[in-house]
């Protein structure tokens, strides 16, 4: 499900020129189109509990799923602006639904496995991203138009959404009550309007490390090119350095979780972070920045997924709830921080602005001390 969302995810941003020339749309018009889908996202958010109240988790994920990729084909056929907003706008909300679905279903995976995996899944889909990329691009460079080009990658991925779907998990029972006590008095409390401060605190971590992520993607070629003076070629490279190391750092971040516990792993891969940033800050190499990117991303790899485990686990709020707080918390932050790095950009320069993220880092650090200092405890799905 990760690697799928990543690589329809990815089919549409790689061929966007291709999107525009075909619904005669300005820059200017994609920014708005991109902004559809930030707010459709945060509506998506707001009311996946909702829905989720009435269906199974894994209900809703094959059916977001199956949104998800037809919405894209949809949008191979969009004419004008109006349409592509609507779409984008729908899209958004759907993988908001999407997203709360996939991390909430890796929470059971990983109480009933009863190790951690959420790093796994979330390399999943960041190797789904680069394959859809590198699709992408294949299509384009082939010339393959759009509808084609949607249907065809559609085909494949609804084959092994169907075989695989039947693997997915239903939602964990409510515990049984005692002899002597009701299942109402007997269910652990769930606050039905407020959320515990510690599953908020993790979606502030997840904003914290999605601010520095951000950094990289919104701002890291920007750096390069105008303030460390590289070329276009390799300031084009920043995101992709830091997406490939932060992927494959992913699968083996569950491992050494399990091994090292949740603090000491952020508090390293924190520091890490805060390093790679510092360098990039205080070099004037375009290639030592590179290699810092790559740091940087090996450093953030474990943060979010962390936060959503642990979020995932508490007794007092369900995983589904937990998971839509975690999420609308830490997505808020990538609507947020890029016009603010902007602003510090155009007053005190791109290096200085960088102490914004860099600071972010240093946080995540500091709320590393919440987490548990030891081998994670599971608790087990009753049968």
């Amino acid at each position: 499900m990760f690697l799928f969302t990543g690589i329809i995810y990815t089919q549409v941003t790689s061929r966007l020129p291709a999107v525009k020339a075909q619904t005669g749309i300005s820059d200017a018009d994609v920014g708005i189109a991109l902004m559809c889908m930030g707010g459709g996202s945060l509506a998506g958010f707001l009311t996946v509990n909702l829905v989720l109240r009435h269906l199974q988790v894994r209900t809703l994920l094959q059916i977001a799923a199956v949104l998800f990729l037809s919405i894209c084909i949809i949008m191979a056929m969009a004419q004008n602006a109006l349409q592509l907003f609507v779409l984008f706008a729908l899209w958004g909300w759907d993988c908001a639904y999407l997203d709360v679905c996939m991390n909430t279903h890796a929470i059971y995976v990983e109480m009933k496995a009863q190790k951690p995996c959420m790093s796994t899944m979330h390399a999943g889909y960041s190797a789904g991203c680069l394959i859809g990329s590198a699709l992408g691009s294949l299509f384009a460079f082939m010339g393959v138009p759009l509808l084609v080009n949607f249907c065809c990658a559609g085909a494949i991925l609804l084959t092994l959404l169907a075989y695989f779907s039947r693997a997915l998990l239903p939602d964990p029972p409510k515990p049984a009550a005692p002899n002597n006590q009701s299942s109402e008095e007997a269910a652990p409390a769930v606050p039905r309007r407020f959320v515990p401060f510690f599953v908020v605190f993790c979606g502030l971590m997840g904003l914290f490390s999605y601010t520095a992520e951000g950094s990289v993607a919104e701002w890291g070629s920007l750096v390069l090119h105008e303030a460390k003076h590289a070329s276009e070629g390799t300031a084009a490279l920043a995101y992709g350095t830091f997406a490939l190391f932060m992927a494959a750092a992913r699968f083996g971040c569950d491992h050494l979780r399990a091994r090292i516990g949740d603090r000491k792993i952020i508090i390293g891969g924190g520091a890490m972070a805060f390093c790679a940033l510092s360098l990039v800050i205080v070099t004037d190499s375009p290639y030592i920045c590179l290699i810092a990117y790559a740091f940087m991303g090996i450093g953030l790899a474990p943060v979010f997924p962390t936060a959503i485990s642990n979020a995932g686990k508490r007794r007092d709020v369900s995983p589904k709830a937990a998971t839509a707080a975690v999420s609308l918390v830490g997505y808020a932050g990538l609507l947020i921080v890029p016009p603010c790095l902007g602003f510090l950009a155009a007053h005190v320069g791109l290096e200085m602005a960088l102490l914004l993220p860099l600071t972010a880092v240093g946080i995540v650090i500091a709320g590393a001390f919440a987490f548990e200092d030891k081998k994670v405890k599971w608790r087990r799905l009753r049968a």
